[in-house]
């Protein structure tokens, strides 16, 4: 009997435990506005103003490519025309100048220049339409179309809608006689989405002038609606991070031969093991990351997964294995593994002598490109495969920029006045932006896009049917005409 005593003793000294990490993990999380007395109303928009404008920048095919020879420096000074055409106030009072390649950087000069400045960026590229989905397409890919409500193309959510928002909101702000009190920078690569050099010329000619940013934002995650399973409501995941990137080129090459005659282990056979070992062996996953994205969003959360994340030390198995399940959750928790590219052979019946594949890793906040390639070369376990990084496709994860300073607070402010309700937490970002340069120049960089997102609308980006819907892009020109506000002031 004493055994049972102290089982149900023990039990209930958890139960009590859970429930008190429980209620204190979700106070922890409450969210507070950020006030600002400084701010202009709000302009009456037409919604057709911006999605013609938008319309317009989607029509101009500025595809950018690996092979930058491939490029079309036409298309690029054609957005360029589209721009000053539908912004004439900012071409009037911004200085804009042009880098190499097309990428733009605006400045508009504050009243005060001891402030540090802030950036906006966007970049112009679009990635190209493949040409076999062509006719699944509702309205064609450069089209532009505004119908049902919507504005349809390549572009109109990665990323044109955030270039034309940020521009249309310093056009009404500039038509309302607003005047920063610190400088505003405006910057748009040409090649973002071939991890180009538009942005570290950006970053190098304001280095070369002695800027330093108080802060950036660009591209990011998106405001979530019913995305993240086990949460209600809107969710905005701010991102202050991204992944690093590593991409590996692993080779092996055996004696070759006639195909009536192989030998017991070909190039193809031991590469292909190699590749089997990799993905069978995935990375470690960790909530050490993305813990406080979880604590931040508790308010949204069913009761379950605020017991659950408030009591990691007690459920953390149960969780790493429930966000593991899905791909999108999975990633946010471990360095990702992804056989992209497999070359080998040149004729049926010849063995080939050598074969070729390409892995991509994205890289988790706290490892690091070092740790990643021993990894590799220990679970592959064979010196016949060799282990090459490409360097031009490799940096290491970002730095952590703050969630407890005015600027990241700015932000979440704005989202949930546009938004109420929404739920904020701060986050990794997936994918490759441009605005990893630019920690170099800046300790708060932000990635995030002001537009409320589905899991149909994240299946359009770089895919087919890509659209914005008109409130969302007017939404998004509210977002920046507030924060830029926000922002360029003395309270940072």
């Amino acid at each position: 009997m004493p055994y049972v005593y102290a089982f149900i003793l023990l039990l209930l000294v958890i139960i009590a435990v859970v429930a008190i990490r429980t209620i204190l993990f979700t106070r922890a999380a409450t969210q507070k506005p950020l006030p600002f007395i400084k701010q202009l109303p709000d302009p009456t928009l037409e919604p057709l103003v911006a999605a013609r404008h938008l319309s317009a920048a989607i029509q101009v095919e500025t595809i950018s490519h690996e092979n930058p020879a491939e490029d079309d420096p036409a298309q690029f000074a054609a957005l360029h025309r589209v721009l000053e055409e539908s912004y004439p106030l900012v071409h009037a009072h911004l200085d804009r100048e042009v880098l190499e390649g097309g990428s733009l950087l605006y400045t508009w000069r504050g009243r005060d220049a001891s402030l540090e400045p802030v950036l906006f960026m966007a970049h112009q590229d679009v990635v190209p339409v493949d040409t076999h989905t062509l006719d699944k397409w509702t309205y064609p890919p450069f089209s532009g179309a505004i119908e049902d409500g919507y504005v349809w193309g390549r572009g109109s959510m990665d990323i044109k809608s955030q270039l034309i928002g940020v521009m249309e909101a310093i056009e009404h702000l500039l038509a309302a006689g607003f005047t920063p009190e610190r400088t505003v920078y405006l910057a748009s690569a040409h090649d973002e989405e071939v991890l180009g050099t538009g942005a570290p010329r950006v970053v190098a000619l304001l280095k070369k002038r002695g800027v330093r940013l108080q802060a950036v934002i660009d591209e990011g995650t998106a405001i979530l609606d019913g995305v993240l399973p086990g949460f209600k409501g809107y969710t905005a995941a701010i991102a202050v991070t991204e992944k690093g990137y590593l991409t590996v080129k692993l080779t092996t090459e055996s004696g070759g031969g006639h195909s009536s005659t192989p030998s017991s282990e070909t190039s193809i056979g031991i590469l292909s093991r190699a590749i089997d070992h990799l993905q069978s062996n995935p990375f470690p996953y960790s909530l050490k990351v993305t813990a406080p994205m979880f604590k931040a969003f508790s308010p949204a959360a069913s009761t379950l997964m605020k017991v659950a994340f408030a009591n990691l030390w007690l459920l953390g198995g149960m969780v790493r294995r429930k966000l593991a399940a899905a791909p999108e959750t999975a990633a946010s928790m471990h360095t990702t593994t992804a056989p992209t590219i497999f070359r080998s052979g040149i004729k049926e019946n010849v063995l080939p002598s050598l074969a070729e594949a390409v892995i991509n890793f994205r890289i988790l906040p706290g490892e690091t490109i070092a740790q990643v390639l021993e990894r590799v070369r220990l679970v592959i376990n064979d010196e016949r495969v060799k282990v090459a990084p490409i360097p031009t496709s490799a940096w290491e994860p970002s730095p952590v920029s703050p969630s407890d300073c005015p600027a990241y607070h700015h932000i979440t402010t704005v989202v949930r006045e546009l938004y109420p309700g929404t739920t904020c937490a701060p986050n990794v970002m997936l994918g490759a932006t441009d605005s990893r340069h630019f920690h170099a120049i800046s300790d708060r960089v932000y990635r995030f896009t002001p537009i409320i997102s589905q899991s149909d609308d994240l299946k359009r980006i770089h895919g087919i049917n890509e659209r914005l819907s008109l409130e969302n892009l007017n939404n998004m020109v509210l977002f920046f005409y507030r924060l830029v506000q926000r922002w360029s002031s003395t309270d940072m």
